[in-house]
């Protein structure tokens, strides 16, 4: 008498999913990658704007962050979204922001930034 042997592996209907769960976890990481890099271009224009900024009032520290952030195409965020407090001898940069992406049909995400930079 034989034993039957016991199948292992993937199905079709099984490959079909899985495949499908791949698919959309790379579109979606591929549509929130560029969002995040002008994130991080927002953080680093912030943080070089205080650095260059010696007596600088806040008027021009924005507009220090506002060059930077046109020199690395960032659209998300204007000068007038950043707010530049001064604490004593502590200088603080802050912006906040969304971005919505279109994944398909009727379907976006949200994401939802907040860079600071202090001096």
């Amino acid at each position: 008498m034989q034993r039957a042997k016991r199948q292992r592996g993937l199905t079709i209907t099984g490959f079909l999913f899985v495949a499908a769960v791949v698919i959309v976890a790379a579109l979606v990481s591929f549509r929130m990658i560029p969002a995040y890099i002008e994130y991080y271009s927002v953080k680093k224009a912030l943080e070089g704007a205080l650095t260059d900024a010696r007596d600088l009032s806040p008027a021009e520290i924005r507009r220090s962050v506002e060059r930077r952030l046109n020199v690395d195409y960032v659209d998300s965020v204007r000068a007038s979204d950043v707010e530049v407090t001064k604490t004593g001898n502590m200088l603080m940069a802050t912006t906040a922001w969304e971005k919505r992406l279109h994944l398909v049909g009727n379907v976006s995400i949200i994401l939802e930034f907040e860079a600071t930079a202090s001096r």
